[in-house]
């Protein structure tokens, strides 16, 4: 028997039924019965494990492990002379392995930072400015007035006071890298703005192997064998009979 992943190609080899010396039906049977109890216990793994895991940015819960893993656990296929548990997901072989994400169709992904920003696309904000701090790092956020001066600040009535004739020497700001509308105001109204960040942007990301993201061999293995067992046992009872 095989319990693979249809994807990843992880495969567990269970012991060589064969050698009982059963006959083809019952063999098929009795590993059907060790699939049959394999796929049981993956969908029970990825429920508890959905349960222990909680985003960690605390924002609302997608329940990816039970929906998106443990729901596509296959019920048994006979192929081949074997038979097969799969789970049909594209994105578990990147979960077990690792490996480089990169943008595709788009320039950036758009990595969520905060709660609000989790399990929603960067499209769902209206609002949402570019930047980019002195080491090159960009963002997607949202610029935050603080204080009185956010409350009196008007960009019309602003651009409408006399600037002074006689040019007064002014230290250089240094960029804030927001790509924001600027009014004819002066640059004090953006440093009592605070940036918030809600998604930081990357060509491509590279992760490692997600912890526990499927059962050991042992595992598979162990509980296989326990419902092999408990079926040929109750075959041989009733030869006896």
């Amino acid at each position: 028997m095989a319990i693979t992943n249809i994807n990843s190609g992880i495969r567990v080899k269970l012991p060589n039924i064969e050698a009982l010396k059963l006959d083809p039906d019952t063999i098929t049977d009795v590993l059907t019965v060790g699939a049959r109890a394999t796929s049981n216990y993956l969908k029970k793994f990825y429920r508890e494990k959905d349960s222990k895991e909680p985003n960690k940015l605390g924002g609302r819960r997608t329940h990816f492990w039970n929906r998106q893993i443990g729901g596509n656990v296959q019920m048994p296929v006979t192929e081949g002379g074997k038979v097969i548990v799969g789970i049909d997901s594209a994105i578990l072989p990147h979960k077990v392995k690792g490996g480089t994400i990169k943008a595709k169709r788009v320039k950036y992904l758009t990595i969520p930072m905060i709660a609000e920003a989790y399990a929603k696309p960067a499209r769902s904000f209206d609002d949402l400015v570019f930047a980019q701090n002195k080491k090159g790092t960009k963002m997607l956020g949202k610029v935050e007035k603080t204080g009185s001066a956010a409350r009196k600040f008007n960009p019309k009535s602003a651009a409408k006071k006399k600037q002074p004739k006689t040019k007064v020497p002014q230290k250089k700001q240094k960029p804030l890298g927001l790509r924001v509308e600027r009014s004819a105001a002066s640059q004090t109204e953006e440093k009592k703005s605070n940036f918030k960040m809600y998604y930081l942007l990357k060509e491509q990301v590279t992760q490692k192997p997600w912890p526990n993201s499927i059962p050991t061999e042992e595992q598979i293995a162990e509980v296989s064998i326990k419902a092999m067992d408990k079926r040929i046992n109750r075959l041989v009872e009733r030869s006896l009979k």
